[in-house]
């Protein structure tokens, strides 16, 4: 099999899944809970998060073909544990991949109340859900270029809110007291942690990276570091320019207008479409590489594995997940897509960070023990601020997937080896 993939292209894969559309419309939110100090939200998010990253990076050194925590934890705990975790961040891709298309039409609202009516919100989901779909069908290297053009597209309009916006702020705006005081802390670091998911998705396509013990490492680590200073700066921007910033539904747009006018929001709502645009790209890039790898291993069918003739994609697992993607747009709304997903990372995020140890052992005492149990604690301090349903779902997802790894996969466990660093 080729591997068209640098490390730009990982690069750009991690980026892509972690800046989608959460930050045109989390800082409104954050600042109600709270208010000026609302940068805290994404840094601390952000310091929680790092040991996961490290965790993730360590045992993508171990592997050179797809699958990403499917591979570390089948790896340190056995065929049943992986895939678990394998089918989880399958599912994880379905709702987080469905949700932020679900969230683009609100800022296309800048342009009239039409864009966010309800059969219009799903129209325009479900449209971009199959176009970016279609993309990956014809192969993984269109696939990654789309994905490394728009993030550079979308990094443009935040970058010039930063530095623009930086000579507009007023330092009184950070010296008045947050309406909840601290009570908001744990709902702003569960937006922020949904905000900065999505660096998980770099390993998976390893298979098709050309030398991925060694790039996607890198990969991983730097587009979780590039999101965390952008949010930071474009949430303090926010607060410094913007005093109704606070429930806004259109924050940066709405922001922008105050220092750049009508130009300054209409780049901004542009850049929240392409970003939007461009997160649907990573999710049709990597999800369907999750069920590649457990189809592979014999968990399930095998013609989810099956390579176009022309394109050499693995188009039906594309068609599948786009699909069912489609499927959920349809019957759920973004707060409980969200929710959920939040649910489903936070258990793939735990499984790796507990197969770390295992899978590094030459690592130091600290490098081997501390890391992992901060990114299993971080994890789990989200994980306990979602809802018992959610949690609940989560349980019948996994059922679900053994049920169907039991029918069509018949419970045939046939591991690939994989080459060792």
């Amino acid at each position: 099999m080729a591997r068209p993939l640098g490390f730009f292209d990982a690069y750009c894969i991690g980026v892509n899944a972690i800046v989608g559309t959460s930050i045109f419309l989390f800082p409104g939110l954050l600042m109600g809970l709270l208010g000026p100090v609302s940068p805290l939200a994404f840094i601390l998010t952000a310091a929680m998060l790092l040991p996961v990253a490290l965790c993730y990076a360590a045992a993508a050194s171990k592997f050179d073909r797809a699958g990403g925590p499917y591979l570390y934890v089948r790896e340190a705990f056995g065929e049943l544990p992986g895939f678990a975790v394998g089918w989880m961040c399958w599912v994880t891709e379905l709702f987080s991949w469905a949700a932020v298309a679900t969230g683009l039409a609100a800022y296309l609202g800048h342009f009239g109340p039409g864009w966010t009516a309800p059969l219009a919100t799903k129209a325009i989901a479900v449209s971009v859900i199959f176009v970016m779909g279609w993309l990956n069908y014809r192969g993984v290297r269109l696939g990654a270029w789309t994905s490394d053009i728009l993030t550079v597209a979308k990094l443009i309009p935040l970058t010039a809110f930063v530095v623009v916006g930086a000579f507009y702020v007023d330092p009184a705006a950070f010296a008045q007291p947050g309406p909840l005081g601290w009570e908001g802390l744990g709902k702003a670091c569960f937006l922020a942690f949904f905000a900065f998911s999505g660096f998980e998705v770099v390993p998976v396509p390893a298979g098709e990276t050309s030398e991925p013990q060694r790039r996607i490492p890198k990969a991983l680590v730097s587009s979780l570091l590039t999101a965390a200073v952008l949010y930071t700066l474009v949430q303090a921007v926010a607060v410094g320019t913007f005093p109704l910033l606070a429930g806004s539904q259109r924050p940066l747009a709405e922001a922008a207008a105050g220092f750049l006018g009508p130009l300054g929001a209409g780049l901004m709502v542009v850049g929240a479409a392409v970003s939007n645009i461009g997160f649907n790209a990573g999710c049709a890039l990597g999800g369907p590489r999750y069920l590649v790898a457990l189809a592979e291993d014999g968990h399930l069918p095998g013609w989810l594995a099956v390579r176009h003739p022309r394109f050499d994609a693995p188009h039906r697992s594309v068609a599948l997940t786009a699909g069912l993607t489609a499927g959920l747009v349809m019957i759920l709304d973004f707060g409980k897509l969200m929710d959920f997903a939040i649910v489903a990372i936070c258990a793939q995020y735990v499984g790796t960070c507990l197969a770390a140890p295992k899978l590094a052992p030459e690592a130091g005492a600290w490098r081997r023990w501390l890391i992992p149990g901060l990114g299993v604690a971080g994890s789990l301090v989200i994980g306990t601020q979602a809802g018992r349903t959610d949690f609940m779902w989560a349980g019948v997802f996994v059922g679900l997937g053994f049920l169907l790894r039991h029918v069509c996969g018949k419970g045939r466990t046939a591991s690939r080896p994989v080459s060792p660093a």
